[in-house]
């Protein structure tokens, strides 16, 4: 049961063109994170290298997107996947003139 006093997720900003939001409560308490990125038109999300023995998947909900993930890309469109280890350096890029929303879920839960 939800307490409807506690907050449904957290927003995050990081620029004009892309935000994410954690579709969990009391996130470091969970052994994986599920986050929902959303990314404007031409934009593209924080360039990330999480710890060793990280991994991560998404999953493309709308949009057409680039997603870099060390020294290989991938273009990925409305539900397409891709599971990599995130202790690689990544990002994605929207390749299209629509909003691109991606779940992301990656383990183990960094902040």
């Amino acid at each position: 049961q939800n307490d409807a006093k506690e907050p449904k997720t957290d927003i995050f900003v990081h620029s004009e063109k892309f935000s994410y939001e954690i579709l969990t409560t009391k996130v470091l308490s969970k052994r994986m994170m599920p986050v929902l990125l959303k990314i404007e038109p031409q934009g593209q999300s924080a360039k990330e290298q999480n710890q060793i023995g990280s991994e991560k998947f998404y999953f493309i909900l709308e949009g057409d997107v680039e997603v870099f993930i060390g020294e290989h890309s991938f273009k990925l469109t409305k539900n397409n996947t891709v599971y990599f280890d995130a202790s690689e350096p990544h990002h994605l890029v929207n390749l299209g003139n629509e909003m691109a929303r991606i779940l992301c879920v990656s383990t183990p839960v960094s902040l």
